[in-house]
């Protein structure tokens, strides 16, 4: 793993004149920010964000680098990403079968992101269910015992799609309230990720679920959640969806 991402915390936390143990205080164990300088070993995506948000700092400026050599691949998932959004999964999940090598992914991010999205768009684009949980379990699977990001929120919320499409609305019930759980505990996480779109389209597909089972309050609670997050980002191009 590039030890850059590290140097570049190291220099921020100096600058901030922080101890090691200052940084980690609440957030993540000394150890892991000692790792995390000296051998670029990188903590959960949610951790990450709070320490750099501690230290001032912006996501972009170490995004680049939470990939290791799999950096390369960040440009496809970003494409997916904005096909998903548009309604065009079966053109996503070929993108990522033509494109993604997953023996090349060497970060638990990209893995994670490969196992989500190879899942969404092969569910939805090609009515694959099962596979579609598998993926979305296995992406689960990756999650840190310390903390849970907003890719282990989007498996959980795509496991109650699946279930949801095969009218199991019992099973689809129980992962769609734990999404939202998960996402309710992660207020830092909400404030400081980039992209709110994907956090919207999880109270979206929720609220979707609770009109289905014909609790409209609920639904509607979870709309205007939804609505907020792209109202405070401006992202008012996506309130039509």
């Amino acid at each position: 793993m590039n030890t850059q991402i590290g140097d570049i915390i190291k220099r921020k936390r100096l600058a901030n004149k922080l101890t090691q143990e200052e940084l980690a205080a609440d957030i993540c164990t000394q150890a892991s920010i000692s790792n995390l300088e000296n051998k670029g070993s990188l903590p959960t995506i949610s951790i990450l964000l709070k320490i750099i948000d501690r230290l001032g700092m912006e996501f972009s400026e170490v995004y680049a680098y939470t990939s290791g050599k799999s950096s390369d691949h960040g440009h496809i998932f970003r494409e997916v990403q904005e096909l998903c959004r548009v309604q065009r999964h079966k053109e996503a999940y070929d993108l990522i079968k033509t494109n993604i090598q997953f023996d090349q992914l060497e970060s638990i991010f990209d893995i994670k992101r490969y196992y989500y999205y190879i899942g969404i768009t092969g569910m939805i684009g090609y009515d694959k269910i099962s596979d579609g949980i598998y993926y979305f379990n296995q992406a689960l699977a990756k999650k840190s015992k310390e903390n849970t990001d907003y890719l282990d929120i989007s498996a959980l919320n795509g496991i109650a799609i699946a279930y949801d499409i095969n009218n199991e609305d019992d099973k689809a019930l129980n992962y769609y309230q734990q999404s939202i759980t998960q996402l309710n505990k992660l207020p830092l996480f909400i404030e400081t990720i980039k992209d709110k779109i994907e956090i919207a389209k999880v109270y979206f597909n929720t609220a979707k679920f609770y009109s289905k089972i014909e609790d409209y309050t609920t639904a509607i609670e979870l709309c205007t959640l939804g609505i907020k997050v792209l109202q405070n980002e401006n992202l008012t191009y996506y309130l039509e969806f």
